[in-house]
């Protein structure tokens, strides 16, 4: 699972309209899909019963703020591919959330949304308290941290697969505590969505791959200058920190390691010497970040040539010269002003002074939005453009290039498809769920299903079939079985066993059985229970409570 927290934008919106259209969208979106998006929602601390009343009430409230330019928050908890969550598992969600950020008392609109590939839920919460009247600040300031904590406890209490580089996981006691940091160069998020979105490596990857070794054993500031101008890059003091330049791109030079800061490169090297790169330094050419899809990358790189290529600078725009006519203009109205009120007091002219600016702003304003504008042609990303172009399996190998990543180079291409066998499916099902318990007893029943397709897929099951098993017994994992769609539970989680991901687990398999990769250790499988999960005021959960330190709530 991952969350995030939507940032409000500053707009021309007033605060009532963006709240209500934020309810609207989590609890009654409108588009192509419309309801049908939503597959739950609900509400938490509201008087009113029925969407309408409760949008009002929030904005009635949200409105009585006063040092808060918008108390309104949003976040965004999603599942990974082929995590389904029930609407108790969603309830449960919530009331984490909302305990662990002391935001228990506040109006709380939530809705499930099922019209990506991973399942999610938007959570709205109004932070002025309806009693207090005071804006809570989550975890004084830090709400993410505490979401992430947020996090934890739901895998473990749920059974969701957890990131890889999760932040935090729940102990033996029951207690969230931080995973393990991985060790070594990190970048930034900023460099590793460049790389996601382009699919080329980062000005902050480049200058570590390139300059790192350079930095870390030049003896003076003249070798250190001469040694990275020959593989492109330029070293520049800034204020009083210090960047490296690839091609045109700034990179703080703490970030490629913390021990190339200025001031400690200077206690190794002496005062800094500026060095002299002239044009001499020709920027590292691009390179792909990723084996996956590399020759649909190059013509991708053809592509967005060509499209730059394409924007040629115009001559002077249109509404440059429109807008230098109306200031003309309004310049001479200034200058004659004083004409038209002579016999008149001073405050009087100073009136009409007044309201002339205004209404000269107003004419600019006007004048801007109805003289067009020329955009530049803005770069495409690079999973977009596979889609674009009919590459969408290409698009999903990109998406999910990590696990690929870490497959032998022969097994990355797409398993070949097994010949359908003679027996019934059912049968199969039904044999499979039995070996699956019998190994795991307490598997979670989105795992178990999963698992259960994933087996039926190897030995050569077509998705049709596979689905429709599921559909007609994925309902009896549950005892009690949830409310759900089940055809589209199904559908779901064919796509994902027939998806990217299974032909990665198949491809994985045969890695292993090759003697190309080692043999995974088996993790324990912690307690779970096919009935359902404890609700979130068991005892456990209150004795925890006791034995954690009082949380300080900030209000503002």
């Amino acid at each position: 699972m991952i969350v995030k927290k939507i940032k409000t934008k500053k707009c021309s919106k007033p605060k009532a309209r963006q709240i209500a259209d934020l309810v609207d969208y989590i609890r009654q979106p409108k588009g192509g899909q419309s309801a049908e998006k939503v597959e739950h929602s609900g509400s938490r601390n509201f008087l009113a019963s029925r969407h309408e009343g409760q949008r009002l009430e929030m904005i009635a409230l949200a409105t009585e703020s006063v040092h808060s330019r918008m108390p309104v928050s949003h976040y965004v908890f999603s599942w990974r591919a082929g995590e389904q969550p029930t609407a108790a598992q969603v309830d449960e969600l919530v009331d984490i959330f909302l305990r662990e950020l002391g935001l228990e008392g506040c109006q709380t609109v939530y809705g499930l949304h099922w019209n990506t590939d991973n399942y999610h839920v938007h959570i709205a919460v109004n932070r002025l308290h309806p009693v207090t009247m005071k804006v809570i600040d989550p975890n004084n300031g830090f709400d993410i941290e505490a979401a992430h904590k947020v996090l934890a406890l739901v895998e473990h209490r749920q059974g969701w697969t957890p990131e890889a580089h999760a932040r935090y996981e729940v102990d033996e006691g029951g207690q969230v505590v931080p995973r393990p940091r991985r060790r070594g160069h990190r970048l930034t998020q900023a460099a590793r969505d460049v790389e996601c979105s382009t699919g080329e490596k980062s000005a902050q990857r480049v200058a570590h791959e390139l300059g790192h070794k350079i930095l870390a054993t030049a003896e003076t500031w003249a070798e250190l200058h001469a040694r990275l101008a020959e593989v492109g890059l330029r070293f520049e003091r800034k204020g009083s920190g210090a960047i490296i330049f690839v091609g045109d791109v700034a990179v703080k030079a703490s970030s490629v390691d913390k021990a190339f800061s200025l001031g400690k490169l200077q206690k190794r090297l002496g005062e800094f010497v500026a060095g002299d790169y002239g044009k001499v330094v020709s920027a590292p050419q691009p390179e792909p970040v990723s084996p996956v899809n590399q020759k649909l990358w190059r013509k991708y790189q053809e592509d967005c040539a060509a499209l730059a290529a394409s924007d040629k600078p115009e001559e002077p725009a249109e509404l440059d010269a429109a807008l230098a006519r109306k200031k003309k203009e309004q310049r001479q109205e200034q200058s004659t002003l004083h004409e038209r009120f002579q016999g008149y007091p001073r405050y009087i002219l100073n009136i009409a002074r007044h309201f002339l600016k205004r209404q000269q702003r107003k004419e600019l304003r006007q004048l801007r939005r109805e003289l067009p504008k020329r955009k530049p042609p803005r770069r495409p990303r690079f999973e977009d453009w596979l889609r674009e172009h009919g590459f969408v399996y290409q698009a999903h190998r990109w998406r999910y290039r990590k696990a690929l990543e870490a497959l032998p180079p022969e097994f990355r291409g797409r398993p070949t498809v097994q010949p359908q066998p003679t027996w019934d499916p059912r049968a199969a099902y039904a044999a499979y769920g039995r070996a699956i318990l019998q190994a795991s007893p307490n598997v979670t029943p989105d795992r178990f299903n999963a698992s259960i397709a994933y087996q039926m897929r190897k030995v050569g099951f077509p998705p049709k079939v596979v689905e429709e098993m599921l559909f007609q017994c994925a309902h009896q994992a549950w005892k009690n079985p949830p409310d759900r769609d089940w055809r589209r539970y199904a559908h779901r989680m064919v796509a994902y066993v027939f998806g990217i991901e299974g032909d990665t687990s198949v491809a994985r398999e045969l890695a292993v059985k090759a003697g190309k990769l080692p043999k995974p250790e088996m993790a324990e499988t912690q307690p779970r229970t096919n009935e359902g999960y404890q609700p979130v005021d068991s005892k456990a959960e209150e004795e925890r409570d006791t034995q954690r330190p009082a949380r300080r709530t900030r209000m503002r």
